[in-house]
């Protein structure tokens, strides 16, 4: 390495993994329940047509993407596999809620089927946030210095032959 290429070093993980795990999985869950409450939507209970309006259109695609960036960037380097499970417990608490203490009035209880599709749905776009969030840490730190990379650096570090003749 010459001495005009400065080599970013990724900083050592701030907790074990299945710590990580815990604060990305409850931060982004407490996000994801946050704006569901702030955009007044509420997937598990059917309005009629109406309901599926510009509030809704932002709670199916871009919340679920914000808090997919959010664990990538707590949780590190596996973050879009862990992604997917804020929307399903979210989803899951507030459909199991609504089923035992009734639907208002005016409203209905969509099929499970019907959820089901809504929260893969949230489930996947999360997960492209996930890969967005670790995109964004490989742009800050790099790729082989990330925690769990090490298996993919070379083995040694003597350079190939072809790399000595440039």
């Amino acid at each position: 390495m010459s001495s005009s290429q400065v080599r970013k070093s990724f900083p050592k993980a701030w907790a074990p993994k299945w710590q990580r795990f815990f604060v990305a999985f409850f931060a982004s869950a407490f996000v994801f329940n946050l704006g569901h409450i702030l955009l007044n939507v509420r997937i598990e209970l059917y309005w009629g047509i109406a309901q599926y309006d510009f509030a809704f259109v932002i709670s199916m695609f871009l919340l679920p993407v914000l808090t997919g960036i959010i664990v990538g960037l707590i949780y590190g380097w596996g973050g879009k596999w862990v992604a997917h499970f804020p929307p399903l417990f979210v989803f899951a608490v507030d459909y199991y809620m609504t089923s035992q203490t009734g639907a208002p009035e005016g409203a209905k209880l969509i099929p499970i089927m019907w959820w089901g599709f809504f929260v893969i749905l949230n489930m996947e776009f999360c997960a492209v946030g996930g890969v967005i969030g670790e995109l964004l840490l490989k742009r800050w730190y790099g790729t082989l210095d990330m925690p769990g990379t090490a298996d993919y650096a070379p083995a040694d570090g003597e350079r190939l032959p072809r790399d000595e003749d440039k």
